[in-house]
């Protein structure tokens, strides 16, 4: 069911995002950390009606509060409303026919070798779209990661699909942390300003916060609304991640705070009220081959 979906778009909206780490001890290794109240570590199966708590959870319309869109704009909401908000407590991430992944794709339920989904064919899963690139379930350090493969410019992108079973609807969340680990052996490209991104409160490819850690050294934390970029927050001198070392990247959104982890460190904070509610997901740009593991959508 995962797909792209070209909607218009109008009226208001912000984002924020919140999120807690905790580190897989090695590469390929099912996810070890601590899971959100209400979620499980199930194995894919299930009727996707979850077992988390129904107590704050809310419909609501998503807007953009930006002229309508054409056809050519991306967003992950078949409609904009009503769907469900809240946060992961509440809304764990989890497909419309399966309960997998549990809040975490750490690969588990993959084969190996097996690809997960390409941008090319949003129909093979129901719980996220890769919308530029492909994604694959591969051996690495004894178990199962993920490896990332860009397009011809050098893109992968990549957002949850979060499923509400008990009201058989969407979900955007409102506060949420996305965290992911990343391995990768050289930069393949420089489009884009290389480097590994954290999407929160996704609601169209337009309306987002995106943190970065780039080749060049920089860390920052952006808002885009209505297709425009703003800095919210930049550190030009926080140097790149090494390569063929696992890192992690963590960004938390809650309320109007954003708040960026690399390694389990504090990079910055920062605060915008601008979006409220959407998606979270993973960009990387230029570095072909990238293994990625314990992608953890969660309340902070």
């Amino acid at each position: 069911m995962a797909r792209i979906t070209w909607v218009v778009l109008a009226g208001a909206a912000s984002m924020a995002v919140a999120c807690a780490s905790n580190e897989a001890s090695e590469p390929g290794d099912n996810y070890d950390g601590t899971l959100a109240p209400g979620t499980g570590s199930g194995d894919g199966s299930g009727d996707g009606s979850g077992s988390g708590s129904t107590t704050g959870i809310e419909a609501t319309t998503l807007a953009t509060g930006c002229a309508p869109y054409g056809s050519d704009v991306y967003t992950p909401y078949t409609s904009f409303g009503p769907v469900s908000a809240g946060d992961v407590t509440a809304l764990p991430w989890r497909g419309p026919s399966v309960t997998y992944p549990d809040s975490v794709e750490d690969f588990r339920a993959y084969s190996l070798p097996s690809t997960v989904e390409c941008g090319s064919d949003k129909d093979a899963r129901d719980y996220l779209d890769v919308t530029a690139g492909c994604l694959s379930a591969v051996s690495s350090g004894g178990g199962k990661v993920g490896q990332t493969h860009g397009t011809t410019d050098g893109y992968y992108r990549s957002v949850a699909l979060p499923y509400d079973g008990a009201h058989q609807r969407q979900v955007a969340w409102h506060d949420v942390g996305v965290e992911y680990r990343f391995n990768y052996s050289q930069w393949t490209g420089d489009v884009s300003n290389p480097g590994f991104k954290a999407f929160a409160r996704y609601l169209t490819e337009y309306d987002l916060y995106v943190a970065s850690w780039r080749m060049d050294g920089v860390v920052q934390i952006q808002k885009k609304q209505c297709g425009v970029y703003t800095i919210l927050k930049r550190d030009a001198s926080y140097g790149a991640p090494s390569p063929n070392t696992w890192h992690t990247i963590r960004f938390e959104v809650v309320g109007d705070e954003q708040r960026l982890y690399l390694d389990g460190h504090l990079a910055m904070t920062t605060t915008d009220a601008a979006i409220t509610h959407g998606t979270a997901g993973i960009r990387i740009d230029s570095a072909e081959g990238a293994l990625i593991d314990d992608w953890h959508v969660f309340a902070p």
